[in-house]
């Protein structure tokens, strides 16, 4: 009688092969870029050296490649914080020990124009999946090592940055105060008034992810950090059309902040 491997239904791997990620432990380096958008694993191959293909299942799609001689993994988590979870969980399993989110979001800053970067060193609270890995209501913050050293990319590649908190949330729309119908009233959604209170309380912009990333990172002693183009500005209802070259712009500078970090 020929016998089959058969999976814990509590770790629903199988030969060591994760349950989503298209994957195994040789692929993932300790360094993993993680944008949410999986066509944007393909423009992070495209800035890259030495890249190959791994993979696609679901909404994550993988690449490794080299920046400056050191390898890096690239895994898309998808929108929210269910799928980032899922990524997290199971990269850390194969030997991710830093993940760096590069993403977009929507600035609720005037000052910050289109095209620029949100250096993240804080994810205030507010989402279901970090919750159940920090409950606490303290803001999360990302890892002082990543943040400087994102500090250090940017200001080499002369790119223009900030530094500051990030809201994430489950929602992109009535959550992040946009409208759901394109003739309705923006103060008449039950977050009217959501900018601002978030402003009061110290946060740059909005995203989906970060909070995440952050809280299950760090219950999976991996580093965390994250960089965002600032794909939108709600604050002066601006949106970013062409944003190829901030795209590339936002992997390099990840990408020569691990270079930095592997340097240390």
């Amino acid at each position: 009688m020929t016998s089959t491997a058969s999976r814990s239904a509590a770790f629903p791997w199988l030969n060591g092969r994760p349950t989503h990620l298209p994957c195994e432990a040789a692929d993932v380096m300790p360094s993993v870029l993680l944008p949410g958008d999986p066509d944007r694993v393909s423009k992070a191959a495209s800035v890259l050296d030495q890249v190959t293909e791994i993979g696609r299942r679901r909404e994550f799609q993988m690449a490794r490649g080299t920046w400056n001689s050191t390898p890096i993994t690239v895994c898309s988590t998808g929108i929210g914080g269910p799928s980032t979870e899922i990524a997290v969980v199971e990269l850390a399993n194969l030997g991710m020990k830093r993940g760096i989110r590069v993403g977009g979001m929507g600035a609720i800053d005037p000052s910050m124009p289109l095209g620029s970067f949100l250096i993240v060193d804080t994810a205030l609270r507010n989402t279901g999946t970090a919750r159940i890995y920090d409950p606490s209501n303290e803001p999360i913050s990302a890892s002082q090592v990543v943040v400087e050293a994102l500090e250090a990319a940017a200001k080499a590649l002369k790119l223009p940055f900030r530094r500051g908190a990030i809201f994430t949330t489950d929602s992109y729309y009535w959550g992040q105060e946009r409208l759901t119908r394109p003739l309705a009233n923006l103060q008449e959604l039950p977050t009217a008034g959501l900018m601002q209170r978030l402003t009061q309380a110290g946060a740059i912009g909005m995203d989906m992810e970060c909070e995440a990333l952050f809280a299950v990172g760090r219950a999976m002693s991996v580093q965390v950090g994250a960089v965002l183009a600032v794909h939108g500005n709600r604050a002066t209802d601006q949106w970013l059309e062409d944003y190829e070259e901030t795209q590339r712009n936002l992997i390099r500078l990840a990408a020569t902040a691990v270079a930095i970090l592997d340097a240390n």
